[in-house]
């Protein structure tokens, strides 16, 4: 078919709707990747916790600027600069 696109997922304002994305996106053989912006996700949270797990069942790698969410720490420099690698950047 196309070539593989190389994407990834910003989440931001509306965790629950990136992370269902990130999740969605899979369905295309794309490389899906998830940055998780300055807040702590509530994983308590059903609407985030759900498609959390699918993400992180899926092996998605996740990106976070804040420590407190467990995943791989990157500064905001870091992550500016990892971004300029992806075809595709969907901000939520």
């Amino acid at each position: 078919m196309g070539d593989t696109k190389k994407i990834a997922v910003i989440v931001r304002d509306r965790p629950a709707e990136a992370l269902r994305v990130a999740g969605g996106l899979t369905l295309a053989d794309d490389t899906i990747e998830v940055f998780i912006l300055d807040n702590k996700l509530d994983k308590n949270n059903a609407e985030i916790a759900m498609p959390l797990e699918l993400v992180t069942e899926l092996d998605l790698k996740i990106y976070s600027n804040n420590p407190d969410n467990g995943y791989t720490t990157l500064a905001l420099e870091e992550m500016a600069k990892k971004l300029l690698e992806y075809d595709v950047v969907v901000p939520y």
